[in-house]
C-alpha cells in the first residue's frame, strides 16, 4: 500500500486525536499500533503491529535515543508512520523502566 494511502487509512481508524486529552491520545495510539510479541513474553517485548512491520518498541526507542536520527529518518528507515513512532514513544513513557532494562541488556552484548 502506498505510504499516503496507508496513512489515510490509519487516520480513519483513529478517533480525532486532537480532541483527546494527552492520556486518551496515548491510549488510542497504543491500542492502534502496539501489540504483544506472540513468542516473547514481557512488557519490554511489545512491538508495532504487523501493518507497521512488527518492529519492537525498544528498537524504535533506541533509534530515537541515539539522537542521530530524527523522526522523519526513523519513519523512512523503518518504513513506519509518524503515528507509529508516536505510539512507540507513548508506550515507552508508560513502561520506561522495562524498556530501559531491555536496552541496557542489549548494550552488554
Amino acid at each position: 500500500m502506498a505510504e499516503s494511502t496507508q496513512q489515510e487509512q490509519q487516520s480513519r481508524n483513529l478517533p480525532a486525536l486532537s480532541n483527546l486529552s494527552p492520556e486518551e491520545r496515548a491510549d488510542a495510539l497504543i491500542a492502534q499500533y502496539i501489540e504483544p510479541h506472540p513468542a516473547k513474553p514481557g512488557i519490554a517485548e511489545y512491538r508495532l503491529r504487523v501493518e507497521e512491520n512488527s518492529y519492537p518498541v525498544w528498537s524504535i526507542i533506541a533509534s530515537l535515543e541515539l539522537g542521530t536520527e530524527n523522526i522523519d529518518e526513523i519513519m523512512r528507515d523503518y518504513q513506519i508512520s509518524r503515528a507509529a513512532v508516536e505510539a512507540a514513544r507513548a508506550y515507552y513513557a508508560r513502561d520506561k523502566q522495562a524498556i530501559d532494562d531491555r536496552l541496557a541488556a542489549n548494550r552488554t552484548y
